[in-house]
């Protein structure tokens, strides 16, 4: 039987908030709970990032073909925005749910819901207006259902487990991405049917946890007003009042740029520097993208087993930074496709490593994870989405760094990242919540 969630129980400090709800609800956190919770995050990334990825673009060029790269960066930086703004705004608004279905699970199921029709809709979209409105649409609602399911992790998974469900949670965007593409080739890039299967092989991966998904309804006297300044609020969690969530975030911001230098301008390094040609790079990106998936899906599972097994999660952050310094050595001095792809699997594993453990180092320092996981879990999500726009922007200034030519200095952009990521695994030190 389901009770109503009390203010004793929200402010107890005995115990912590998964140890609450298991009392309160009755669901135990087992294996069959963590394989319906890892399944759900896998069918939202697949119903998002296969559009992301990849049909969007072929959307675009059926529309508009003599201006697709034109018109695929506005769409792209239109739902870029959208993300940025809806996932911590909704997670914080179903933090403050009262709903009778709980605070999490309308949001998963409404949210999913939302962003399938959004695709249906960009699949009979009759101009590039239309494609963008409808994928700005889809960000928001499946960023709705991110940010819920996000909250899961700090609120019912045990300390004990975390590391292994962060190592599984790590891997679950590169899934996400390779059945998108198994899918996309099966069914063909004609017509809405790229953009319908993905979503409902998403849903049935959705539903099994969405709808066993026990939860404590929020009682109505706890209603939090909406206003402005609480909306704005959502994007905020004070850095000095909360250091240990400030030094993770950061550590977070360094690391995801320094990944995103290298894979945003992978393509034009291979171009530019190793010599290869528009018509000759696609095997070698292929080949690149596979060893970067294995070696992410490795050692985010790997390291969030062994971080429980030890106890420890800085260390693991720390390591994953350092490796990803060394890739970012290595594909800088590269003058082979060998040194480069070498390069990518150390990045992968480095990659990996801070997947499988980062998000069990921030449920364990998150600020009011009992009550506000969802804005917390939100705002820590800039960490990664935020860098998606500032590296793009910043590579350009970094390519003219001892430029000698009109393709632009790589080595001193990969050098950077390097640094980038040295000053987030030094920033993983100061934090004194979690070992």
């Amino acid at each position: 039987m389901i009770h109503t969630q009390t203010r004793t129980d929200l402010q107890s400090s005995e115990e912590g908030a998964p140890e609450r709800n298991i009392r309160l609800t009755g669901q135990q956190v087992g294996k069959w709970f963590i394989a319906k919770y890892i399944a759900a995050l896998i069918g939202i990334y697949l119903a998002l990032v296969t559009p992301a990825s990849v049909t969007i673009a072929l959307r675009v060029g059926q529309i508009d073909p003599e201006g697709k790269a034109g018109s695929f960066a506005l769409v792209s930086a239109v739902g870029a925005g959208a993300a940025l703004i809806s996932n911590p705004i909704f997670g914080a608004l179903s933090d403050r749910s009262t709903s009778r279905w709980g605070q999490r699970r309308p949001f998963l199921i409404v949210g999913f819901a939302c962003g399938a029709l959004a695709l249906l809709a960009i699949g009979f979209a009759p101009s590039i207006l239309w494609v963008a409105v409808g994928w700005a649409a889809a960000q928001c609602a499946f960023n709705a259902a991110l940010a819920a399911i996000m909250s899961v992790l700090p609120e019912r998974v045990p300390v004990a487990l975390r590391g292994r469900v962060s190592g599984f949670m790590g891997m679950t965007g590169q899934m996400g991405v390779v059945g998108g593409t198994f899918l996309i080739q099966l069914v063909g890039t004609s017509g809405a049917s790229m953009f319908i299967w993905p979503t409902v092989v998403g849903a049935l991966m959705v539903l099994p946890f969405a709808l066993t998904l026990r939860e404590v309804p929020k009682a109505r006297v706890e209603r939090v007003k909406e206003t402005a300044r609480t909306v704005l609020s959502s994007f905020w969690i004070n850095p000095l009042k909360h250091p240990d969530f400030g030094f993770a975030w950061f550590g977070r911001f360094f690391a995801w740029i320094a990944l995103y230098l290298l894979t945003t301008y992978k393509t034009y390094f291979l171009i530019d520097h190793l010599g290869y040609t528009t018509a000759t790079v696609a095997p070698v990106l292929t080949l690149a993208m596979f060893v970067l998936a294995l070696a992410i899906a490795v050692s985010s599972i790997g390291g969030g087993w062994l971080s429980d097994r030890i106890g420890r999660r800085k260390p693991f952050v720390i390591a994953a930074s350092l490796l990803f310094v060394i890739a970012m050595v290595i594909v800088a001095m590269s003058t082979t496709v060998e040194m480069f792809l070498i390069g990518m699997v150390i990045a992968g594993l480095g990659n990996g490593l801070y997947l499988g453990v980062d998000l069990a180092l921030i449920a364990e320092v998150l600020p009011d994870s009992g009550t506000a996981a969802g804005k917390g879990m939100g705002v820590f999500n800039l960490s990664s989405t935020i860098p998606q726009t500032v590296a793009p922007v910043l590579a350009p200034a970094l390519l003219l760094i001892n430029a000698d030519g009109t393709s632009g200095n790589y080595t001193s952009l990969y050098l950077i990242a390097a640094g980038l990521a040295f000053a987030g695994a030094v920033l993983i030190q100061f934090i004194r919540g979690t070992r």
